[in-house]
């Protein structure tokens, strides 16, 4: 079956093209001025057509956690947010840190249940590290290690001794480790402090976990990657002093990769008073100047990925005044391209809208796909998926309750007006959404190495 997109602003990092996209058996056949005759057209005059969006940091929630959220709700506020493609995280109930527990979500789990494709990382946990010798090395994009800890984590491998272990048979083995860097020493060293004030509001969460304890910690991962030879990709760096890190060991060669996730762009420690503990995230939100300064290396090249970090929690566990027992973690799968969007407008005004998108483009879909190995993924050209998606933005979207698909069904962005909604997503050329409505039964797929 032939498909056109035409009249649309084709949006690659490297530049924007006006014209048609014919697609063919669910790939992008040709770009340009086509002129041909097809079975199905949609007109995007006056729209952007972007890439599907890869959520490479998605916590689906499934198997232990279904009030939170479960795969088809999850995924359906992905293809609502433009994300084409998940890579679904281990921290569930159990904790997916053997094989059969893996093997549990990528034959029982997603199948026939996910409307976007989807990838796998592995935890690991001190008594299973000889699961990291049985896993199959094209079952999974990599192994996900959390050197600190919060509510839903309890795996953590905070000590160095372990930690060498896991990156030494990682590296032996050619299989990349994601690092959730925070000290846990220094987090037991202020939570012991700041307990001892009585304290208990939302904005003390920074305080408790300030740029030393992500630096630190980051800095130590980087030091193993270099001394095992593993390719190292840290989560959700939220610090400019990490991310200076992270250039540093690039210019010595190692490959280290840098995260960032669209909340730190769009909040920071001012917005607790307002929000309170809905904006309770880990790592911490940071002050208006390390935002600033992180929308700079934005501009600049100096991060890697983009993600939203799609971490739902049930409203009862946010919506409360006490710091120390609300969960971290906010949902954003569906909001954060938007939010993206509209933060970039905000700063570096309308007029720079073009380059924005290409940098978003390039963030959020070209360099997840190629540091993971996502083929037919990654962006618009000739022989890729035909993975779409076109956005609004000559209208702002009042975010609103009834517009999520996201089972928790709360967000930190009600409320705001955001620019560049997704109107319509296509994957592999089939169109799943459209004006706010999910089109279809759930067709996402496996993307296996």
């Amino acid at each position: 079956m032939k498909k056109l997109i035409k009249n649309g602003r084709i949006v690659t990092s490297e530049k924007i093209i006006d014209g048609d996209i014919l697609i063919e058996d669910g790939k992008i056949k040709r770009i340009g001025k086509i002129d041909v005759k097809v079975d199905e057209v949609a007109d995007a005059k006056g729209k952007y057509i972007l890439p599907g969006l890869v959520e490479v940091h998605g916590h689906l929630r499934e198997p232990g956690f279904e009030q939170k959220e479960d795969v088809p709700h999850g995924t359906r506020a992905g293809i609502a947010g433009g994300f084409t493609c998940v890579i679904d995280m281990p921290n569930t109930k159990p904790p997916t840190t053997t094989v059969a527990l893996l093997q549990d979500k990528i034959k029982k789990i997603y199948p026939g249940r996910s409307f976007i494709d989807y990838a796998f990382f592995m935890g690991v946990s001190k008594d299973h590290l000889k699961e990291l010798e049985k896993v199959d090395k094209s079952d999974v994009v990599g192994i996900k290690v959390f050197t600190a800890g919060h509510e839903t984590t309890p795996t953590t491998i905070p000590d160095d001794k372990t930690l060498a272990k896991v990156f030494e048979i990682l590296g032996k083995r050619g299989i990349k480790i994601a690092v959730h860097a925070e000290d846990q020493f220094l987090i037991n060293y202020y939570n012991e402090v700041f307990k001892k004030t009585g304290r208990t509001d939302a904005g003390l969460w920074s305080e408790i976990r300030p740029t030393s304890v992500v630096a630190s910690a980051a800095a130590r991962a980087i030091a193993m990657a270099d001394i095992y030879g593993t390719e190292l990709y840290l989560l959700h760096l939220s610090t400019p002093e990490e991310f200076a890190l992270v250039a540093a060991a690039k210019n010595r060669g190692l490959k280290v990769y840098g995260e960032l996730v669209g909340y730190q762009l769009m909040f920071n420690i001012n917005d607790y008073k307002k929000y309170e503990n809905k904006i309770k995230v880990c790592p911490a939100l940071r002050t208006p100047e390390d935002q600033s300064k992180m929308w700079e290396l934005v501009r600049n090249g100096g991060i890697d990925v983009i993600c939203s970090e799609h971490t739902p929690h049930e409203w009862e566990t946010k919506n409360q005044p006490d710091m120390w027992k609300a969960q971290a973690g906010t949902p954003g799968i569906q909001e954060t391209l938007p939010a993206l969007i509209t933060g970039w407008v905000k700063r570096f005004g309308q007029e720079t809208l073009d380059e924005g998108l290409m940098k978003i483009v390039r963030y959020t879909c070209e360099n997840p796909a190629q540091i993971f190995n996502f083929k037919g993924k990654g962006g618009i050209k000739i022989g890729n998926d035909a993975d779409l998606v076109l956005i609004d933005t000559k209208n702002y979207w009042e975010v609103k309750k009834s517009d999520l698909f996201s089972k928790c069904g709360w967000s930190a962005y009600e409320g705001m007006k955001l620019l560049g909604r997704p109107l319509m997503t296509f994957l592999r050329g089939e169109l799943v959404y459209n004006d706010g409505k999910i089109i279809g039964e759930a067709k996402g797929k496996w993307i296996n190495h």
